[in-house]
């Protein structure tokens, strides 16, 4: 015969208590209400001891589920393992939330797993955040300057870096307490970016002298001291791209070429007097002899007039009409009658190029 329950006379299935009363002698949880948190009003972080956590949700709703969600991880302490949580809003006031908390457990694991509700009341308390705090008082550590060597950047390198940055800003979000772009000025000599960290502006600098094969300069100035002593320095980064783009024409080792890609790999051309393409890294000794000799535009459409083999080809300049006849390369085979092809003249030398998809326009 199994013996009662010494609190309520039930018969006891564990420690002398029925089920009932062993749940409640053994809750699966423990908290304290009402709970304050301290959340920045401007960018939703919440404060934590040891500092900022930093969030980023998509939507005011998703802000004010993951404060909570930060709290209750933080106050809320399962008592037994395999606890779950459901949360259910009762009331929301502009600075007070009343929440029904559902815990479902096992008390032991010889029970059947039950459920308990708890009303919890919290309390929020706005403020600024360090980073917040930072921008506001037009805090930054560092500037990247994007110029041009000799020419303006073109409004296609400012789109395609200022993503980059802004990009690598985001994705370090929540690692670097100053990971922020404080602003984006442009002059008539590029642009410049203002970053609160000295590390993510120059993570940013390697990558982009990297991709476009920039050269670079970096210099520090004193700006403070601590109470030690200990100077604090503002680094400014001039990062100076190439003087051409892609479809730019270069001569590299003597050679004329056209530039067909730039990108970490190296200047990827196409040598016009060989036909071939060539890759040049910025650490070849190669790299030492790339000169600009002109800009895409520079090139000159002419109209297939008749390609017959054994014959000279003959071109109509699209422009002026005049006709002019090449000698027959692996670049004339198959041309049409009508067909368009374009032409360098350098030095009184005309070079046929290859077809090449469109670059983007030069800064003027």
């Amino acid at each position: 015969m199994t013996a009662p329950c010494y609190l309520c006379g039930e018969p006891s299935v564990l420690d002398g208590l029925c089920q009932n009363c062993y749940n409640k002698d053994h809750p699966l949880i423990e908290f304290s209400s009402p709970l304050s948190i301290e959340t920045c009003k401007r960018c939703g972080s919440v404060n934590m001891p040891g500092g900022w956590k930093i969030i980023s949700p998509t939507s005011t709703e998703d802000v004010k589920e993951e404060q909570v969600g930060i709290l209750l991880d933080r106050e809320i302490k399962p008592l037994v393992e395999g606890v779950s949580l459901t949360l259910e809003e009762v009331n929301r006031l502009d600075r007070v939330l009343h929440l029904n908390v559902r815990a479902t457990g096992r008390s032991d694991p010889s029970l059947d797993e039950h459920d308990e509700e708890y009303p919890l009341e919290i309390r929020f308390r706005h403020s600024v955040c360090d980073m917040c705090s930072k921008i506001s008082g037009g805090y930054y550590e560092a500037i990247l300057q994007i110029r041009a060597d000799e020419r303006l950047v073109t409004e296609e390198e400012e789109t395609a870096i200022t993503n980059i940055a802004k990009e690598r800003t985001i994705s370090a979000y929540g690692k670097d307490d100053k990971a922020f772009i404080l602003d984006i000025m442009e002059n008539k000599y590029g642009f410049d970016i203002y970053f609160g960290s000295t590390h993510l502006c120059k993570r940013i600098t390697d990558e982009l002298e990297s991709r476009y094969l920039a050269e670079r300069k970096d210099n520090y100035k004193l700006v403070s001291q601590d109470r030690g002593g200990k100077g604090k320095y503002r680094t400014t980064i001039l990062l100076r791209l190439p003087h051409f783009v892609i479809g730019d024409f270069v001569e590299v080792s003597g050679k004329i070429c056209q530039v067909l890609n730039i990108s970490k790999g190296g200047l990827a051309c196409y040598n016009l007097p060989d036909g071939e393409r060539i890759t040049v890294s910025k650490k070849s000794a190669k790299w030492r002899t790339v000169k600009f000799i002109a800009e895409e535009s520079s090139k000159q459409a002419f109209t297939v007039v008749s390609n017959v083999y054994g014959q000279p080809l003959q071109i109509m300049d699209s422009v002026s009409y005049e006709l002019k006849e090449l000698e027959h390369s692996e670049l004339t085979e198959g041309l049409e009658p009508g067909a368009v092809i374009h032409l360098l003249n350098h030095e009184e030398k005309w070079y046929i190029l290859p077809s090449l998809p469109s670059s983007g326009e030069r800064a003027s």
